[in-house]
């Protein structure tokens, strides 16, 4: 926090009867030293210590964390800026904690003192005035009977005691109000054991959408009615605790039957009670608010294994889903193959994968193939792709089937940057079309934990290395050599990787899943959809622009339409689009766009689409709009800066990089015909025909593909 700046004059503040808050103590000044009037006497207004400051020993400089010094003419005064400088101070992190009846009595003590305190200094200022004897015992008891609610004077002393033991700390007070026993359960290891379960399981999972408290009670209760009141005894269990035990107590189609008459098993239940809903409720707060100390209350309760097992929740998925769609996988991988330019044939580029991944069928949901590294469109590219029916193969004259698609019920993602936007959170939302469909629910993996994404990563392992095998221009080797090589060897086109993917993907969802029991991806996800096929919403214009990239910051239309990356946006729709609400408040709109193309703008309010705007700046005689990348506006402003004109200039700039793109594109095809010309030893062959190359490897793709579900 910034350090105040205050005027030099002083001299206005510094009189007998004026307020100072220094390092976090608020003081009244007193008469000071006429001889020496840089040295000030001040008194506490709580413990009324009397203290002795230089003048240049508050304006010494602070840390950033200090405020101070303040000075105000009346302590009001002095409490109000405070206020405006330290805003975060009146509701700190660790109240969110504390129930709302012990922060309000922590309010109640705060005022009480202040008040008193108050009337008692001015008292103690007209007894000096007087020249009077001044009494603090009976100006308190004065001051007490004053108060809008009164106090009595043992209670008021109980409330000064509180507030000198935490220095007015508003959450330090309303915490020492609790009961001694506070958080003292007095159940039983089972009964821990039972709730501890179902919170780390069904509610700390720390996802978009978790559950809320009400529904876990109802899980506590379903779970007791369907085992009849039996749950696990830890103390029955020894060194080796049965986790498929847990997993059976669990499992809602699993007969209880079956679990007692297993004799070794039914000797380790025993009978456990609910507890009472306020009681778990004002538990279930506490493990969220203080999450590092739940975690070492449950490793002493139960030990580090069970943490671990019920936080590693990836690793289980595989097993725990019972139905398409409600576990996918979500990853990137940069494909280990150099592509070359349509135009050249000459330009080395490398391909970003994104891959959705079904954990039930373990069938390939989605793809996208893109330039550019993980982002969101990326993952929302996958995503589009994967919820309607796929007609990307069919287009590129597969005849074979891919018909999984749907929406996912819980979509696993890594932490990177892209995965946290508001623009995906606000697709994921957006997808259910107010409850009508399923919305998405989005579960990060811890990082650095890449063996919660192996579904998918071994996936990506076995398609590496048939890539490395069948494809020229693939990176086999990580060294100086083997780039190398793979750069000479580069031929294929974006669309010929496209196409290959398509392909392979297509051949993996009909080989036999040795992990499938011999079904193949698409037999076990037909399979599946015997409880009902997916439900996925029409394609709108509307839905359609939620899977552009949506900015986190809101506009306000004005005369000049909507203004975003220094252009002006505009539409005839634009005129109906209401600017002021009812309240009299402008009316602010959320927009999406495409990096590729941001001469359009989809404009939203409230999530619900007005209409397509186009940039003014970027119209052309004909009518049309020129087609300006995100990457082009920043290339043409960077030029305008760097000649030193205006960045609003950079319009200009723009068929300056196409020309300096044509020429340079001119110049290098001119320097290869002459390299071939010369028959120069280094000259560059001329790559095969892309249709050429897809004949040739629709031949490998006819191999045998078992080793995809297989451990690489």
């Amino acid at each position: 926090m910034s350090q105040p700046t205050h005027k030099p004059s002083l001299e206005k503040w510094l009189h007998p009867g004026s307020f100072l808050h220094w390092q976090g103590q608020n003081f009244r000044l007193l008469v000071g030293n006429e001889a020496d009037p840089l040295t000030l006497q001040v008194e506490e207004l709580v413990t009324l210590k009397r203290h002795t400051f230089r003048l240049e020993e508050l304006l010494l400089p602070q840390s950033e964390e200090a405020v101070g010094p303040v000075f105000a003419r009346t302590l009001e005064d002095l409490q109000s800026e405070l206020k405006c400088i330290r805003p975060a101070e009146t509701n700190p992190l660790h109240t969110l904690s504390l129930p709302d009846q012990l922060l309000k009595r922590a309010d109640a003590i705060i005022g009480v003192v202040e008040m008193v305190e108050r009337l008692v200094n001015a008292e103690a200022a007209r007894a000096t005035l007087r020249h009077g004897v001044f009494r603090r015992t009976p100006a308190i008891r004065q001051a007490c009977a004053q108060l809008a609610e009164p106090v009595k004077l043992p209670t008021y002393y109980k409330y000064r005691s509180l507030f000198l033991k935490h220095n007015g700390d508003r959450g330090q007070i309303a915490a020492d109000l609790r009961r001694s026993v506070f958080n003292q359960v007095k159940m039983d290891k089972a009964q821990l054991h039972f709730i501890d379960t179902h919170i780390l399981r069904f509610y700390a999972r720390g996802s978009l959408m978790r559950l809320r408290p009400s529904t876990i009670f109802r899980i506590l209760q379903s779970t007791l009615q369907r085992t009849r009141d039996l749950w696990i005894d830890p103390e029955q269990c020894g060194a080796v605790f049965p986790e498929n035990l847990v997993e059976e107590l669990l499992n809602p189609k699993l007969p209880l039957q079956s679990i007692l008459s297993n004799p070794e098993k039914a000797r380790l239940l025993k009978t456990v009670e609910m507890p009472s809903r306020s009681w778990f409720y004002q538990y279930l707060r506490w493990f969220e608010y203080q999450p590092e100390q739940g975690k070492e209350v449950m490793i002493a309760r139960h030990g580090k294994e069970m943490w671990e097992r019920e936080q590693m929740v990836f690793d289980t998925y595989v097993t725990r889903a019972t139905l398409p769609l409600q576990y996918v996988f979500a990853d990137h991988w940069l494909l280990d193959i150099f592509t070359v330019d349509e135009k050249t044939r000459n330009q080395l580029d490398r391909l970003w994968v994104t891959v959705l991944i079904d954990a039930y069928s373990r069938s390939i949901l989605g793809l996208a193939l893109l330039y550019e590294a993980p982002c969101i469109e990326s993952i929302q590219s996958a995503l589009r792709h994967a919820i309607w029916p796929k007609l990307s193969h069919r287009e590129l004259g597969i005849t074979d089937e891919w018909v999984c698609y749907g929406i996912p019920q819980q979509l696993s993602l890594d932490n990177a940057w892209a995965h946290h936007s508001h623009s995906l959170e606000n697709l994921a939302r957006l997808i259910g079309q107010g409850g009508h469909y399923n919305s998405i629910d989005l579960v990060f993996r811890p990082p650095y934990k890449g063996r919660y994404g192996a579904l998918i990563e071994r996936f990506f392992g076995n398609l590496s290395a048939r890539m490395k095998e069948l494809l020229p221009g693939a990176i086999r080797s990580s060294d100086v050599k083997g780039i190398s090589q793979a750069a000479q060897e580069a031929c294929l086109l974006y669309q010929d990787i496209y196409r290959i993917l398509h392909q392979w993907i297509v051949q993996y969802q009909h080989t036999p899943h040795s992990e499938l029991g011999g079904l193949t991806p698409h037999q076990k996800w037909l399979e599946g959809l015997q409880w009902g096929i997916p439900l996925v919403p029409p394609l709108t214009p509307s839905l359609e622009r939620s899977f552009w990239r949506m900015n986190s910051e809101t506009r306000r239309i004005t005369n000049k339409g909507i203004c975003a990356f220094g252009l002006r946006y505009w539409s005839p729709e634009l005129g109906n689009a209401q600017r002021v609400g009812l309240d009299g408040h402008p009316v602010n709109y959320n927009f999406s766009y495409e990096p590729a193309d941001i001469s359009r703008i989809a404009l939203f309010r409230n999530a619900q689409w007005v209409g397509d705007l186009r940039a003014k700046e970027l119209r052309q005689p004909d009518g049309s709009t020129l087609s300006l990348s995100l990457g082009e506006y920043k290339m043409a402003k960077a030029m305008a800066h760097s000649q030193g004109k205006n960045t609003n200039e950079w319009l200009g700039y723009i068929g300056e990089i196409d020309e300096l793109t044509r020429s340079r594109l001119a110049e290098k095809k001119k320097i290869q015909r002459n390299v071939k010309r010369k028959g120069s030893s280094d000259k560059i062959p001329e790559p095969t025909k892309s249709s050429d190359y897809t004949d040739l490897l629709a031949s490998f793709v006819e191999t045998d593909l078992d080793e995809f579900g297989k451990q690489p």
